[in-house]
């Protein structure tokens, strides 16, 4: 260890360390910090005993890897069950944004060190992002795409951004980027909000045209909802970068995955974020009340529909997975019945669809931030990036369940209080 420091020194010893760039595990490693950067893994013989003064973590039976990327999350909403009308209707902005403050803290202190908004309301998104930017709270890095434009009253048209027509959207698009957006998110189909169809396109290939090019204009990414075969079609040869959900679904609602549309998306090299997660969430918390208590009619219509819906995910992703897609983790946190805090849950469910631990732990890694095009700055444990790291309890690259199982949380070197 030398040359100049930058900084404090921080030693981080585990029992192995996972780089997060889909290699294996190595042992008998440590992890240096030299102030906000990572300078390096070294051999634990080469670890200083005198000298250089380093603060030394050591965490027996753990793994060190990256701090953890989530692609997708909705910092405004609170994961209760309550539909984006409902938040909309009873929820003012000083509540969403205290709101969204508290969910970006509970991430970080769970592992995830970056994130991004995919949909807040109003200018709500931007203000996150400055106040962690000035330091007047602690959480992890935040990329924002501040409303998602959608049609008029079309999925999440209470956020904000509703527009139409190739003139429409395209103002839209330039007004978000003039605020700072760091993406641009477009509702392609419709989703959950009240009054819109998941199964059809929204929007034109000329008007999804007119977002990808403003967006390509200022080098930001873009992100597409899709839920149905026809609205990923449309935003694979419109030249989004990422797929949301990426339902293969019919106008008639059956699910019928496509290899024609599945082969384009591959050769375009589009990432796919099924957000898989959420999908099982409301099946997990109905099967739980279930052993409780007899369910509803209803609810036991949910349950079967939720689980054949599941079934029905699991077996696209594992397809685009044997056909080479790119697989991207993001949690769609704070939607539905899914809270912050449990990111994990989406690295094991692409874990049940054919990747490795290794290539889901990536997925959450490396090539998230690879999607992100924040790969420079995050995502591995390379000499030169950002120190931001987790610690878990086991080996993550045998049992994913292991990330949930936190030992320490570090965000640009500093160790982080968890709860």
């Amino acid at each position: 260890m030398t040359g100049p420091v930058d900084g404090p020194v921080k030693i981080i010893k585990a029992d192995r360390v996972i780089d997060g760039l889909g290699g294996p595990a190595r042992e008998g490693v440590a992890l240096v910090l030299e102030g906000s950067r990572i300078r390096g893994v070294i051999p634990n013989s080469q670890i200083p005993d005198d000298g250089e003064q380093v603060e030394t973590y050591e965490f027996p039976g753990g793994t060190v890897l990256p701090g953890l990327i989530d692609c997708h999350t909705h910092t405004n909403m609170p994961g209760d069950g309550r539909k984006g009308e409902e938040v909309d209707a009873e929820d003012e902005d000083d509540t969403r944004l205290a709101r969204s403050l508290r969910n970006v803290r509970l991430a970080l202190e769970t592992g995830v060190t970056t994130l991004c908004d995919n949909g807040a309301w109003n200018s709500l998104g931007f203000t996150l992002k400055e106040k962690l930017r000035r330091g007047e709270v602690t959480g992890p890095g935040v990329l924002v795409c501040g409303n998602p434009i959608t049609r008029m009253r079309g999925h999440c048209w209470f956020m904000g951004s509703e527009a139409e027509g190739v003139d429409g959207v395209r103002a839209a698009a330039r007004n978000l980027l003039d605020l700072g957006a760091d993406f641009l998110k477009m509702m392609t189909t419709g989703g959950s909000t009240l009054g819109t169809y998941p199964y059809s396109p929204a929007f034109s290939m000329e008007e999804l045209g007119a977002v990808v090019g403003e967006a390509r204009s200022r080098g930001v990414f873009t992100v597409a909802h899709a839920r149905c075969t026809a609205g990923i079609s449309m935003a694979v040869e419109a030249g989004f970068d990422m797929i949301a959900h990426c339902v293969f679904a019919r106008p008639d609602e059956a699910y019928e995955f496509d290899p024609r549309v599945a082969e384009r998306l591959i050769e375009k090299r589009v990432w796919v974020n099924p957000t898989l997660a959420i999908w099982q969430s409301k099946v997990r918390l109905l099967r739980a009340k279930a052993q409780q208590e007899k369910l509803t009619p209803g609810e036991e219509m949910e349950l079967a529909k939720g689980e054949k819906g599941t079934l029905e995910r699991r077996d696209e992703c594992r397809r685009l997975r044997q056909m080479g897609a790119r697989f991207v983790a993001g949690s769609d946190c704070g939607w539905g019945v899914y809270p912050f805090g449990y990111f994990a849950r989406e690295v094991q469910a692409l874990g049940e669809v054919g990747l490795s631990s290794l290539e889901a732990i990536a997925a959450g890694t490396s090539d998230a931030a690879r999607a992100l095009n924040i790969f420079d700055k995050v995502g591995s444990l390379e000499a030169g990036k950002e120190a931001d790291v987790l610690v878990v309890r086991g080996d993550p690259a045998r049992d994913l369940s292991a990330l949930a199982d936190i030992l320490a949380v570090f965000k640009a070197g500093q160790k982080i209080e968890t709860g």
